[in-house]
């Protein structure tokens, strides 16, 4: 397969933004909050531990609109968006969402303290030690997140940090469900 790179993975998005039938609902501007349908069709795949040694799968998440980022804790940008991770969860979590925050390479002791000078209450974070997620999801740099529709296909991608939190994302992701 073919190794792609940032413009690969979003190339056209913005025509695909305009385009009648895509994932966009009335009202909410996806494109404009730096989230766009990816140009190359994904076959997400996941199996990967928590913190706890509990290994996560997609299908645990099936029937939930579930945002995976990817994240490490030497990236200024992805340690910037982590709390806003964990608030979108908390927010959205009992509407049948879910997000899941997976490390890239680090070790558990260091993610581990990490997370002890943030929010992350209500965040599951998963461990990709070995780094086998950046050739599955098409990551060359990071934070990278994916939004999934509830069967589990890839329907929105994201490079760099985003205001996950935010009154406008959260409206938005909210009509995922009802579209």
């Amino acid at each position: 397969m073919r190794q792609l790179n940032r413009r690969d993975l979003l190339a056209g998005s913005a025509a695909m933004a305009l385009l009648p039938g895509t994932v966009f609902a009335a009202g909410n501007d996806f494109f404009r909050l730096g989230l766009a349908e990816p140009a190359v069709e994904i076959e997400p795949k996941l199996d990967l531990p928590d913190l706890d040694g509990t290994v996560h799968t997609l299908a645990d998440y099936s029937g939930k609109i579930l945002l995976v980022s990817f994240w490490a804790t030497w990236c200024p940008p992805c340690r910037k968006e982590m709390p806003g991770l964990a608030r979108l969860n908390r927010e959205l979590g009992p509407e049948g969402f879910a997000v899941l925050a997976v490390n890239v390479g680090d070790r558990q002791d260091r993610i581990e303290g990490f997370l002890d000078e943030i929010d992350h209450d209500g965040l599951t974070v998963l461990m990709d030690t070995d780094k086998a997620m950046p050739s599955t999801w098409f990551l060359r740099g990071l934070p990278v997140t994916y939004v999934l529709d509830g069967t589990g296909k890839v329907a929105l991608a994201a490079i760099g940090d985003r205001v996950w939190d935010s009154e406008e994302m959260v409206s938005a992701l909210r009509s995922l469900k009802t579209a």
